[in-house]
């Protein structure tokens, strides 16, 4: 959950937040089918997250930058926001293709709740603590 430090240079327009394994959170692209998806960074412009699983194909789903989805952001098991994302960025690394995506639709009620799980993160960075 920690923010970027002081003295790196982000270039997004606003700090990434890496999830923690104690969360369970995950993308699923419906078009892709139900294929959960890590999630690997958040902010309030956008999700990195792994785009394919293990093994899959990409011709069977061929997406390029600038390409728009519609993606499931889980925050449990069976409870999700309905997001629209744009493609920013997209590379290959160990056979999945991992994107980094921007909101399209920040006035809409699903980007609002995520917003709020942000702000919720924000607040737990500073006091919660992961039993090990």
């Amino acid at each position: 959950m920690a923010k970027n430090s002081p003295g790196s240079k982000e270039k997004r327009r606003s700090p990434r937040r890496p999830v923690l394994d104690t969360f369970s959170v995950f993308v699923v692209v419906p078009s892709k089918g139900m294929h959960r998806l890590p999630v690997h960074d958040l902010s309030e412009h956008g999700m990195g997250f792994d785009l394919d699983t293990e093994g899959e194909n990409f011709a069977d789903h061929p997406l390029k930058q600038g390409d728009r989805l519609e993606v499931h952001f889980y925050l449990n098991q069976s409870l999700y926001l309905p997001l629209n994302v744009e493609l920013v960025r997209l590379q290959e690394a160990k056979g999945v293709r991992q994107v980094g995506a921007q909101f399209t639709e920040s006035g809409a009620k699903g980007h609002q709740a995520y917003l709020a799980f942000l702000q919720m993160l924000d607040q737990l960075e500073d006091v919660a603590q992961v039993k090990n």
